[in-house]
């Protein structure tokens, strides 16, 4: 048997730890270790049994022909070929100078369903849109270090696109590219690479039982880079699965790997539900009042430039307090109001509820007088 240079060098990207953790992902079970030298793992399929010697030691003399074994025999047992199972064990870093850009591969180890290989398009679509969501708004806090409810820059958008470009067996997983590297100052950490590292220490944050950490860099990007992150974590929760995620970086000092359990995923949505009932997020709204019911203390405003309406209840005291100074509610004039927003989410029932507050409501007098002169 003769292994081909290009066959050498596949073998010797992949990490002989990856290939033992896929292994036992889809059922092979370790029979006998040969010190630090080699596994022996074995799997029944159709009730014949099939055995691999998997060797540890990239160092050994022959490596690659062991190797090229243990895919030969997987090629038979999983009926595809070897180069589609070795394309999803790949060191994620050999991966992203391959393809000039950063490289991050998600897999689903599913709790309930060992061997399950399959995940609805519907969740999936879900998953990776909130994920786009969450990027973007990191994006627009690492460029800006503001925080706004509109339209992120397209400039940004361009920088933080995700790619799907390969998918893989074994706990079901997807890998993604991001925007490629056209940075000129090489000394200069590219915004997809700011990013992939903010994504991995909140994963990481995530794991940790005290949560303080995870509390001070939530707030550091900023509410709405929070927010998406929470969604997130809240389609993820419904599939129940671990989380694994590989980042592969451009830069070597970069790059990193973490598993997020399922129980610290539903612990974490709790955790920022509680942060955003504690600390509300705050917004001030200019434009028309469209509604003010007395009974049930609710008042909407039709946001001026953008038509969008933003409803929320005063309390009884503010409405008091209102009349009081002679402020009257009417119909079609112009206001500011400050909101309060809570918005929480429950991954049991996959419902949202946002809840606005109005805090202070003010006639803009002058804007209408200078519109009713002109």
């Amino acid at each position: 048997m003769t292994v081909s240079n290009n066959e050498i060098l596949e073998f010797n990207y992949l990490d002989p730890l990856s290939v033992y953790n896929y292994l036992q992902d889809n059922g092979w079970k370790e029979e006998d270790k040969l010190g630090d030298k080699a596994y022996i793992l074995a799997i029944t399929k159709n009730q014949k049994k099939y055995s691999v010697l998997l060797p540890l030691k990239k160092e050994l003399a022959d490596f690659a022909s062991r190797m090229y074994d243990v895919f030969r025999v997987l090629e038979v047992v999983e009926e595809r070929p070897k180069s589609e199972i070795i394309a999803g064990l790949k060191n994620p870093q050999q991966v992203a100078i391959q393809k000039n850009c950063e490289i991050l591969s998600l897999r689903f180890k599913f709790i309930f369903e060992k061997y399950k290989r399959e995940l609805s398009a519907k969740q999936m679509g879900k998953i990776l849109i909130s994920l786009q969501d969450f990027f973007d708004a990191v994006g627009q806090y690492e460029l800006t270090n503001t925080y706004t409810k509109g339209k992120i820059a397209k400039e940004i958008l361009d920088q933080t696109e995700l790619s799907i470009f390969e998918t893989f067996q074994g706990s079901f997983g997807i890998k993604l590219t991001m925007a490629e590297n056209g940075q000129l100052n090489l000394l200069e950490r590219s915004l997809p690479e700011r990013i992939a590292q903010i994504f991995l220490e909140l994963l990481r944050l995530s794991n940790q039982l005290d949560k303080a950490e995870l509390k001070q860099t939530l707030l550091r990007i900023k509410r709405r880079a929070a927010s998406k992150y929470r969604y997130f974590l809240f389609y993820l929760a419904p599939i129940k699965s671990d989380f694994n995620f590989d980042w592969g970086s451009l830069n070597e000092n970069a790059g990193g790997h973490v598993i997020l359990a399922y129980d610290d995923i539903l612990k974490t949505i709790d955790f920022i539900n509680k942060m955003e009932e504690e600390e509300p997020e705050e917004y001030e709204i200019y434009g028309r009042l469209s509604l003010a019911d007395k009974k049930t203390k609710k008042i909407t405003i039709e946001e001026s430039g953008t038509n969008k309406l933003y409803s929320g209840t005063i309390s009884k005291e503010d409405w008091e307090n209102l009349e009081n100074q002679g402020i009257e509610l009417t119909i079609d004039n112009l206001y500011s109001a400050i909101f309060q927003e809570v918005t929480l989410v429950n991954p049991a029932t996959e419902e949202e509820k946002i809840e606005r507050t109005i805090i202070r409501l003010t006639p803009i007098v002058k804007v209408q007088q200078e519109s009713n002169t002109s």
